[in-house]
């Protein structure tokens, strides 16, 4: 791309009127599809927006919506002199991988998605623990005692909230029949509202009465569809408890918004660190969902989960891993 094309590009990603400072050559985030998607992109903004508040630095932005569009964005950033770009999502593994090679000044951080190179901050959640909770909140609640979960594709951090689900409900209700299903095999499955309410039909004709979807925008339909039914889901990555009150259970808790702040704030005090950074109940980037919208469903769960929430994050209670966990497959 021409040069004068590259500063166009950029200097568009400035807030509209405000004058540019050495400062916004510093950070870049890109979001996937959309800022505000209800998960990861808007949970992502958040963190964006209180470090902007915090500090009273800005940063660039940009939407991309393809792997391709993912590399070209990364370059432009690079070439135009930022040194800190942010990413959301295991779809950009790739184009970081080969972005990150050709600029290795630069620091990347790609959130939920694992890049070992030494110029990227690679943050990984344990969704394990966080289902492990709503899976027990699930084995509690159940009244027929059989509960579903329906991933969006069985990738590495999916597989982690079925594997801590399972436990969770196996730990609360030993009996419990367990339903798994996932929606398809490429990225467009988090998208499927369409596949995930059939899927979540036949969760309901099978006599499940809980229901966890681990499916992105796609298990807002699960939620539909089980609320539709009188039956209760269980959100997942932001609080979707309020989407259908009454009907959803809780919702487990991944904290994207403090993974992109923190990467943001060490990088703007000069901490910033390569390589792979954990965040589970410990460190609060995970938890389960309680609110003004699930009090009434959760209120004899409560103590029990967060005595379960106090073990876990002490190492007092294990939450085996889903390659370890014969439970899990």
């Amino acid at each position: 791309m021409p040069f004068l094309l590259i500063v166009l590009f950029v200097v568009a990603m400035v807030s509209p009127g405000r004058a540019e400072t050495p400062a916004d050559r510093q950070f870049a985030i890109i979001f996937n599809n959309t800022k505000t998607d209800g998960g990861f992109n808007e949970l992502a903004l958040r963190g964006l927006q209180r470090f902007k508040i915090e500090t009273g630095l800005d940063a660039r932005e940009n939407i991309i919506r393809t792997e391709e569009e993912s590399v070209q964005s990364m370059r432009n950033f690079a070439q135009y002199g930022i040194r800190n770009i942010l990413l959301i999502g295991f779809v950009n593994e790739g184009a970081v991988s080969t972005v990150a090679q050709e600029f290795p000044e630069v620091h990347f951080t790609l959130i939920d998605g694992r890049v070992d190179l030494p110029n990227v901050r690679s943050v990984l959640f344990r969704e394990d623990e966080a289902a492990y909770l709503v899976g027990m909140a699930a084995g509690l609640a159940s009244r027929t005692g059989t509960v579903g979960f329906i991933g969006a594709v069985p990738i590495p951090p999916i597989k982690r909230f079925e594997c801590g689900f399972v436990q969770g409900v196996l730990a609360t209700r030993p009996s419990a029949r367990l339903l798994r299903r996932f929606l398809g095999s490429d990225a467009n499955a988090f998208r499927d509202k369409d596949a995930a309410h059939s899927m979540a039909e036949h969760l309901v004709a099978e006599g499940a009465d809980v229901a966890f979807a681990a499916a992105g925008y796609a298990g807002i339909a699960v939620l539909e569809t089980m609320a539709a039914a009188g039956r209760l889901g269980i959100g997942v990555d932001t609080n979707q408890n309020g989407l259908f009150p009454g009907h959803v259970l809780t919702s487990a808790l991944k904290r994207v918004d403090i993974a992109a702040y923190l990467a943001l704030k060490d990088a703007h005090e000069g901490k910033w660190t390569a390589g792979v950074q954990y965040l589970g109940l410990a460190e609060q980037g995970v938890d389960w969902a309680r609110d003004d919208a699930n009090a009434t469903l959760i209120a004899g769960l409560v103590s029990r989960l967060e005595a379960a929430a106090v073990d876990i994050a002490g190492g007092r209670l294990a939450v085996r891993p889903a390659e370890l966990a014969d439970a899990c497959r």
